[in-house]
């Protein structure tokens, strides 16, 4: 069956990063308790491998816990590409882009020190500086900068180029135990540069890594580029080139360990690979076989990305939902584990109701 060339849905986007999008913040706002919850009642050891598969690995390895915040940042990329296009397009100067993008940069940083718990401090070393959003900002940006200035074709190479310095650096750095877990070199640049107080040492955000996490951006925008192209069967060249890095990730793996901390190139192509993978599967289904009304509670996550992350850090949905629901749930659910099931679904519900009730409000009143 010959697949579609990618129709943006209305206001340019292509469906896709909105699913993909909303898969990943899913796991991130809640979603992850949800299926915790699931792994209480699976019979035998297969609750286990679930739970083992959404937690982080403590250094060296990869599990699919350590692929959601990647594939973020990488449709993160990808759109950026969609969206400096249509400014362009509306006759945008180019310091007026920068500056649009530089003030979003600035925003994630500040809001990420929200994130931290910086409103409580009342000294800036107790802030942690460096965070989830910090990193999304600075990735994009600083991949931007590649993207937008070398020309043509070359920027392709920006991406393998930056894989083999990004090793090379490591090697020349850290010397023989450029990937040791204790006192790693990295941690000396976080304890120099870094204000505040990091996460540990290395930060998982922390100075060092960001360059990683820069060519992961970069390699979403290579895909955005690509998904502009008319080229057909756009969900088979995403997975085939997804299942080469992930290759390339295994080959690179004895010289070069893959560790989500320190965003290693190898982390970076196996992180990449999946990612990939996972966009070629939405990519069918919402652009392909356009199934918008059975991805709209995941799209609707990707389209409200910072409410649905920003929310239940102020809130305790769990709570409020098991208030509701949580005296029929007692009477009519006798098995434990079930309550629980029951308790993360209608939390997650009431976090996505929430939203959906504050957009549809703030858009009548536009």
């Amino acid at each position: 069956m010959e697949t579609q060339v990618a129709s943006p849905a209305p206001g340019g986007r292509v469906r896709m990063l909105d699913a993909v999008r909303g898969f990943s913040m899913f796991f991130i706002c809640g979603g992850e308790a949800v299926v915790l919850a699931l792994c209480a009642c699976l019979p035998g050891a297969w609750g286990d491998v679930v739970k083992t598969q959404l937690r982080h690995v403590d250094w060296v390895g990869f599990r699919f816990e350590d692929l959601i915040f990647p594939t973020f940042l990488l449709i993160s990329g990808t759109a950026f590409t969609f969206a400096w296009r249509r400014q362009e397009a509306k006759g945008l100067s180019a310091p007026r882009r920068w500056g649009r993008l530089a003030v979003r940069t600035a925003l994630l940083v500040a809001l990420g020190m929200v994130y931290n718990g910086a409103l409580e401090q009342t000294s800036f070393a107790a802030v942690r500086v460096p965070s989830v959003l910090a990193r999304i900002g600075l990735g994009a940006f600083l991949a931007a900068l590649p993207y937008v200035f070398l020309p043509g074709r070359w920027r392709y190479l920006f991406f393998p180029v930056g894989l083999a310095a990004y090793a090379l650096l490591f090697a020349v750095c850290g010397g023989e135990a450029a990937y040791a877990q204790a006192n790693n070199w990295t941690g000396a640049v976080d304890r120099a540069l870094l204000p505040g107080r990091p996460l540990g040492f290395p930060d998982p955000e922390g100075v060092v890594s960001t360059l990683g996490a820069v060519l992961t951006a970069f390699l979403g925008m290579s895909l955005g580029d690509f998904l502009r192209t008319g080229i057909r069967r756009k969900a088979l060249w995403m997975a085939l080139a997804g299942l080469a890095l992930i290759g390339a990730a295994y080959a690179l793996s004895p010289w070069v360990p893959v560790i989500k901390r320190l965003w290693t190139s190898s982390y970076v192509c196996l992180a990449g690979g999946w990612s990939l993978l996972l966009c070629a599967l939405f990519h069918l289904l919402a652009d392909t076989f356009q199934l918008r009304r059975s991805l709209f509670f995941l799209t609707f996550i990707g389209t409200n990305a910072l409410w649905f992350y920003f929310l239940p850090c102020y809130f305790n949905f769990r709570a409020a939902a098991w208030r509701v629901v949580g005296g029929c749930t007692r009477a009519w659910v006798p098995d434990a584990a079930w309550r629980g099931v029951i308790g993360a679904v209608a939390g997650m519900a009431a976090l996505w109701l929430a939203v959906w009730l504050l957009r549809r409000t703030s858009a009548a009143r536009s």
